[in-house]
Parts: structure tokens; C-alpha cells; sequence
């Protein structure tokens, strides 16, 4: 594999790299050794910077976030990095919060001199403007409407904008009927997410059984199983981390309420398996990238790279390293759109004239030219065995369409 990473700038800056780009500099005559101006950018290295939650509320899921940058990053160095330069990341935790991401995100490009960002987190929204105004580049997981506002900031799925009807499809495939919605409690992009979801289920022909909202250490499991049953509903969607989902679904199973469908936005990781086992029986999670059961040269590429650079990883076939491994694959492309001598708008524009984008066969073809906030609509559906020791590919693909009414 090749192509990856990521950094971040100052407006004065700015200034410099075009000066330097007009120069020469960004159409190579500059090489990997030269004197290059953008912030973050050394004879040797490369600077980015990753905001996620390493803490709050929703911190559970994204732990083991920084090990997907970790096995990109030590990828690409191992093979020299980017034209010579290594790449090398500081991180900052916003919480999950927009106040804090907009300090994290500040002080990584004001202090720590970043050339560009990662960002995995639902909170995004809190810097987007000031980084935007400053033209640092961005990659990461579109969870919120301002990935789809701002031509600085990249993704290789956009879960925002108009919902799509894929997930419904499916659940109604699968026997579902009714929906509930499990979320947690006081975030408003988790609730975004959510609409989307129930959305979803009302166009496929599902009838709305509510919402449940769940707050880790405050609210009852068995409370809020209650709620669930009360609802009527056959099909469960979850949005929570996976332990507050087996809490709940143990509870409605042991009072005889099973759901027919269970289907979570989160918890593809064979370590919960060995965890939760049959705790987590029937559970299906929607991927826009392949399976890991699909196999294929990708797939052991990325499963060596894990193995080799973040070893503090027992368990590599998990969804939040992958889709971070994919983000700094997509920010090293940019890099090396960028040329020789790098720059915040070089990376932006050569990223933004790519077409044929699949992070070397980890995700379908996208095109990144003409692809900004556009909804995905094909996924593949993965679903934990009976015996809660596998996970099972349910469907490999499956294609719906937007909602336009």
C-alpha cells in the first residue's frame, strides 16, 4: 500500500506556500529536501494533528482510534513517508463537545504548528469555520453537515445531509416492522444521526415505535428495557456503546422481549465478541467499507500494517481503526497531490481533483471531485452469529437512495 496522512497551518502562512508554489516549489522544482514554507513541513517531517474523544460521553467507541493512524502512519514511514518526509501526529481530546474541539483544534494549529487535521468525532462542528477560514486541511468521518459546507474538509462517507432508505431496506428484509431508537443521551449529533436512521425506517415502511435516550451511569438498564418493551416495537436501533446495548438487550431478552432485528451503528470488533459473546447474538452493524470476513488483498495488507505498527492492539478487525486508518490513507493522498513541497492549498485542490479515490480496494470508488456531501447510499451488513463467536457477512452490498420527500 502507499498514499497516506495528514497537517495544519496559519493564516500568515497561507502567504508563504503560495509565494512558494509560484515560485516553483509546489510543482517539484523544490525537493523532498528543500526549504519548504507550510506550516508543519521540515526537511524530514510532516506535522498533522487528530482530534477525537479520548473522553465524555462518547469517548467508548472511538478507544482505539489513534491505532488505526498509528498502523497508516508507521506504513508509509517504514517506506520513507511522503517524498521523503515522515509523518508524525500530536492529539488533542474535545470530549465530544463543539467547546472543546474548537480549543483543541486552535491549539493544535496555533501552537503545535499542524499541517493538517484528522478529526474523529461528532463535535467537528465546533472548529469548522475558524478552520476553514485558516484553509487547513481535513480528513476524517462525515458526521455532521458542515463536512458537506466546506471544501477544505474530506471524507470517504457522508453520513449527513438527506437520509437514505438502505437501512431500512434492510431491516425490512430481515422481518422488522416497528422501530425503536436506543440512543445516548444529550448529544446533538448522535441525535442527528438518529433522525436519519428512523428516517430511514418510515420510508422503507416501518412504523415509529420513539426514541429512548440512555445516559451511561445515570440511567437503569432495566429502566430503559421497560421503555423499550412499552414501545411495541420488533426492531431495535442502537446508537450507544456496546456495553450499555448488551445490558439492554439482556434485559428485554430475559423478560421475554426480544427484538426480531437489533441493529447497532457501532461495535464491528471481534474483541467485544470475546467479551460479550452471546450477549451479542444477532447484532448487525452497517459498514461502508469491506468486511473484514470478505478477505482480499486489502483487507491482509491492512491486518499486517496493525499487527506490525500497533500492536497495542490484540484485535485488529475493529471498525473505528479501520475507518481511521482509511482517514490518514485519504490525507496522505492529499499529500502526495500536493507534491514535493507541500502546501495547505495545494493539498486541498489536488485532493479535490481526485476521481477514483478506494483506499487501495478498502472502500467502493469514490470520487472526491464531484462527491462533496454526497450521502452514502451502499453499505454491507455484518451480523454476529447465535453463538455470539462470529461475525457474518449478512449482505455484501446493498444500494438504496436518498429520501427526497
Amino acid at each position: 500500500m502507499h498514499r497516506r496522512h495528514t497537517h495544519l497551518r496559519l493564516a500568515t502562512a497561507a502567504v508563504l506556500t503560495l509565494a512558494a508554489a509560484a515560485a516553483g516549489c509546489a510543482s517539484g522544482a523544490a525537493g523532498a529536501a528543500g526549504d519548504c514554507n507550510a506550516p508543519g513541513v521540515t526537511k524530514s517531517e510532516i506535522r498533522i494533528g487528530l482530534v477525537y474523544p479520548d473522553t465524555g460521553a462518547v469517548s467508548a467507541p472511538l478507544q482505539a482510534a489513534r491505532a488505526g493512524i498509528d498502523a497508516r502512519l508507521g506504513e508509509i514511514n517504514a517506506k520513507g513517508g511522503v517524498n521523503g518526509r515522515k509523518i508524525v501526529y500530536e492529539w488533542r481530546d474535545d470530549q465530544g463537545t463543539p467547546e472543546a474541539n474548537a480549543i483543541a483544534a486552535r491549539d493544535l494549529v496555533e501552537h503545535q504548528k499542524v499541517f493538517g487535521l484528522i478529526e474523529s468525532t461528532i463535535a467537528a462542528g465546533g472548529s469548522a469555520q475558524y478552520l476553514n477560514d485558516q484553509g487547513v486541511p481535513v480528513t476524517g468521518l462525515a458526521a455532521e453537515g458542515v463536512w458537506s459546507k466546506y471544501r477544505n474538509m474530506f471524507s470517504f462517507s457522508y453520513t449527513t445531509g438527506a437520509a437514505v432508505d438502505t437501512y431500512g431496506m434492510f431491516v425490512k428484509s430481515r422481518g422488522g416492522s416497528r422501530s425503536v431508537l436506543l440512543q445516548t443521551a444529550l448529544s446533538g449529533g448522535v441525535s442527528d444521526v438518529g433522525t436519519k436512521i428512523v428516517q430511514s425506517m418510515t420510508a422503507a415502511g416501518l412504523s415509529d415505535g420513539g426514541t429512548v435516550g440512555y445516559t451511561p451511569g445515570a440511567d437503569s438498564p432495566t429502566a430503559v428495557a421497560q421503555r423499550i418493551a412499552a414501545s411495541g416495537a420488533d426492531t431495535l436501533l442502537a446508537i450507544t456503546d456496546t456495553d450499555t446495548l448488551v445490558q439492554v438487550l439482556a434485559q428485554l431478552r430475559s423478560s421475554g422481549h426480544a427484538p426480531k432485528v437489533v441493529m447497532a451503528v457501532n461495535g464491528y470488533d471481534a474483541a467485544l465478541l470475546k467479551r460479550y459473546g452471546a450477549g451479542m447474538a444477532g447484532v448487525t452493524v452497517p459498514l461502508f467499507y469491506r468486511p473484514f470476513e470478505s478477505g482480499g488483498p486489502a483487507i491482509t495488507a491492512y491486518v499486517d500494517a496493525m499487527n506490525h505498527y500497533a500492536p497495542q492492539i490484540d484485535q485488529p478487525q475493529q471498525d473505528i481503526p479501520l475507518q481511521l486508518f482509511i482517514d490518514a490513507d485519504m490525507f496522505i493522498r492529499g499529500l502526495e497531490e500536493a507534491g514535493d513541497c507541500p502546501t495547505r492549498q495545494g493539498f486541498i485542490d489536488g485532493l479535490r481533483s481526485v476521481t477514483n479515490y478506494d483506499a487501495e480496494g478498502l472502500i467502493q470508488p469514490i470520487d472526491i471531485a464531484h462527491g462533496l456531501g454526497r450521502q452514502t447510499t451502499c453499505y454491507a451488513f455484518v451480523q454476529v452469529n447465535n453463538a455470539g463467536t462470529a461475525f457474518e457477512v449478512a449482505k455484501e452490498q446493498l444500494c438504496g437512495k436518498e429520501i427526497t420527500s
